[in-house]
């Protein structure tokens, strides 16, 4: 439950019985990210303090998003969550690190943006879940998360700085364990920094049985009813930053290497068997008495590898596994600045450079249908965005500010001719070949944000925004609905086949938001956020039949993208009280926070994918000194109102009861807990769709209709030291 303390403090609300602590003391110049107009215009911020807390209990930075509210995680991989806000996830969200946007170069969607960070990296997150600023904005329809790095440290003139951390953690469920280890030598002018970060987990249980126990797959080794096949990963991170510091200018170049030995998937056919990345990212800043400027500029070479993992069934007749590769390329430059105008008023303007090419293509393999020739899925696929923004930030009076701003987005994209394995894939090759492949998209956002505060206890923000996002490459050019291609094509991870369509326009999303903050200072403090919101989108890119298929229901099927219609409307509330406070046991806290949802594709009338209509959570906390100990319950609404024509199946209501405790000692931190106290058997609709084990090659090869479970009860211990 950190979500209620940090969306509080992101409201700027005085609460010294709220305010988080730290008790490291070490003579550093950090130069922070955080702007205090972000919060004051409707961001939550999730602090340094916070982030710390998720190093030493995960490694997928995606989870914090159950810190935001209105957000969720929607599970993939064991460190590759897909970001959830408001029903909209992954590439329909603004997802960007240090103002980078990453473009996921895989089929299943394995590498989003946040797989390539681990929480130990991050200094804090900035998430804009109603209406965003087209300065935070650009190619999505949804909420914006921006993740920001830890800053770099300098020591005071004339000092030398070392400083270091190391932490990790332990799950019984699944033996997962992360470590994670950073180091720092700088003078008052330069900085160097070492982060390594390693995470790695067998497949973990549910709470209960869910399948029959056997072989996995025709093949393979036993599995027990309750494990969750293809849910085990390796990964490791690590950065090198240099950083110089010269009056007011800050300038700093980084390079990050991402090597994943493999990542399996419950939720996908396929599994990840590598990802290795190089990130190398330039930031230049500078302060003048007339604004900022903020220049960024990065790129990444992304080689990708999937094949059917340890629990998926490997040979088929003369067909030994299924390689798929993809190479993907990423330059960006971005250019921000601000422009300081009387009274706290300011302009921002901004241009983006991106460019993203990708080749995703399969090597044959065996003598069968899988040969002699390689399977170009993507050949020679690129996208160019080219964005500009201006946004006038006015303060009318001391209770009335003002955000309004537009943005323009060009998106230029085109991919080369294709061929399949052999002849069988020449009619639909030449039919994809015959059509031109050239889009362009000019994209248009606008936001008009407006915030009335009465007094220090409470404010209102309310505002209504215009969104548009361009397909993606995978949406467009994907192009063979022969069953064994389809669903290797699969970013939802419903186990459907999935063509793309090069006649697919923008979506286009319209959005009003409201929301208020109330709190009181008085003997019993407490805080209450409240949120009401509601999304048209135009031209949604939903599902439909493809062409010359038959779709069957309870069964997995081949769909196309397409364009429809569709409306979500919800409200988030989440408050925090202070019950009592004694000098021998400390404070208690209870806190909670839950949100609604109705998301409707008003084209079909059928329900969304992936979306949970109702969750939450109620925490009763105990805080002195050192110790913070907390009862959690977390809940989820049944959900009835399924896209049918996905086959997704309905999941009831439950709820889990977490544990935890944490003591702080000077600069050293333990954390111990249990998640899943009662060892329940739950299904989360956010899961997705299991498919981890069996003849996943083939379309109905698996049962349809069986959810991920979540994990079962697990014993979990992690802690952090930091040297200075």
């Amino acid at each position: 439950m950190l979500a209620v303390s940090i969306a509080s403090a992101a409201c700027g609300f005085p609460y010294a019985a709220f305010a988080e602590t730290t008790a490291i003391h070490v003579p550093v110049v950090t130069i922070n990210t955080a702007t205090s107009w972000e919060a004051e215009m409707g961001a939550q911020v999730l602090s340094p303090a916070a982030v710390k807390n998720y190093g030493m209990k995960t490694s997928n930075t995606a989870d914090m998003l159950n810190s935001i509210l209105g957000g969720s995680v929607f599970k993939t991989g064991g460190v590759s969550g897909f970001p959830v806000v408001h029903g909209l996830m992954d590439d329909q969200l603004h997802l960007s690190f240090a103002g980078m946007q990453l473009n996921s170069a895989c089929p299943n969607h394995m590498n989003p943006i946040l797989s390539y960070l681990f929480p130990s990296q991050l200094g804090g997150m900035t998430a804009y879940t109603g209406i965003v600023p087209v300065s935070a904005d650009g190619d999505s329809i949804g909420a914006s998360v921006i993740v920001h790095p830890a800053p770099p440290k300098f020591a005071m003139p004339g000092k030398t700085l070392s400083s270091g951390e190391i932490g990790g953690y332990y799950h019984t469920n699944g033996d997962a364990t992360g470590a994670h280890l950073a180091a720092t030598i700088a003078n008052d002018a330069f900085s160097m920094k070492y982060s390594g970060d390693v995470a790695h987990a067998s497949d973990y249980k549910a709470g209960g049985d869910f399948h029959a126990a056997g072989p996995a797959a025709m093949g393979r080794g036993s599995i027990g009813a309750d494990v969750v096949g293809s849910s085990a990963y390796s990964t490791n991170n690590q950065m090198l930053e240099f950083a110089y510091r010269h009056g007011t200018q800050l300038t700093s170049l980084s390079v990050n290497w991402q090597n994943i030995p493999h990542e399996y998937y419950p939720n996908q056919r396929m599994d990840m068997v590598a990802n290795k990345s190089t990130l190398i990212h330039f930031n230049y800043r500078d302060r003048f008495d007339w604004g900022n400027i903020k220049l960024h500029v990065y790129h990444q070479d992304v080689r990708h590898t999937m094949n059917l993992g340890s629990d998926k069934q490997y040979q088929y007749g003369t067909t030994p596994g299924m390689p798929m590769k993809s190479h993907g390329h990423i330059d960006g430059v971005k250019l921000d600045g601000m422009i300081h105008l009387d009274h706290g008023d300011f302009l921002r303007a901004g241009l983006l450079l991106h460019s993203f090419r990708l080749n995703d293509y399969w090597p044959p393999s065996g003598t069968g249908m899988m040969a002699p020739n390689t399977f170009n899925n993507i050949n020679d696929g690129h996208s160019n965005r080219y964005d500009a923004y201006l946004e006038w930030h006015r303060q009318w009076a001391p209770r009335w500010t003002t955000l309004v701003g537009v943005r323009g987005d060009t998106v230029e994209q085109n991919a080369g001719d294709v061929h399949g394995y052999n002849m069988m894939y020449n009619t639909q090759a030449a039919t994809f070949n015959a059509q031109s492949h050239q889009k362009t998209d000019h994209d248009w956002d606008w936001s008009a944000i407006a915030k009335f505060k009465p007094s220090d206890m409470q404010k209102y923000t309310f505002g209504v925004m215009r969104q548009e996002r361009s397909p993606n490459l995978y949406q467009r050019y994907t192009w063979s609905s022969m069953p064994m291609i389809a669903v290797m094509n699969n970013m939802v991870g419903d186990g459907n086949g999935y063509v793309g369509n090069l006649n697919l326009k923008p979506e286009v999303a319209y959005t009003a938001d409201i929301s208020g903050q109330w709190a009181n200072t008085q003997e019993h403090p407490w805080v209450v956020n409240a949120d009401a919101y509601l999304t048209q989108i135009h031209d949604y890119i939903g599902e439909q039949c493809a062409p010359g298929t038959t779709c069957h229901a309870g069964k997995f099927n081949i769909l196309q993208y397409t364009n429809q219609q569709a409306r979500m409307a919800g409200a988030d509330l989440m408050g925090k009280v202070s019950v009592a406070q004694t000098q021998a046991a400390g404070e208690f806290f209870l806190n909670g926070k839950i949100s609604y949802i109705h998301a409707r594709n008003t084209s079909t009338h059928q329900g969304l994918f992936g979306i949970a209509p109702w969750q939450g959570d109620v925490e009763l906390s105990q805080s002195t000194v050192h110790w913070n100990n907390a009862v959690a319950v977390q809940f989820v609404g049944a959900k009835t109102n399924v896209s049918q024509i996905q086959s997704e199946p309905k999941t009831g209501a439950y709820a889990i009861v977490n544990l935890h405790a944490t003591y702080t000692q000077g600069n050293v931190t333990v954390r111990a807990g249990i998640d899943n106290l009662f060892n329940r058997l739950y299904y989360n609709p956010q899961d997705g769709v299991y498919v981890g084990q069996g003849m996943t090659m083939m379309l109905n090869g698996v049962p349809a209709g069986i959810t991920v479970p979540g994990p079962g009860r697990s014993f979990d211990i992690g802690f952090d030291a930091r040297f200075a």
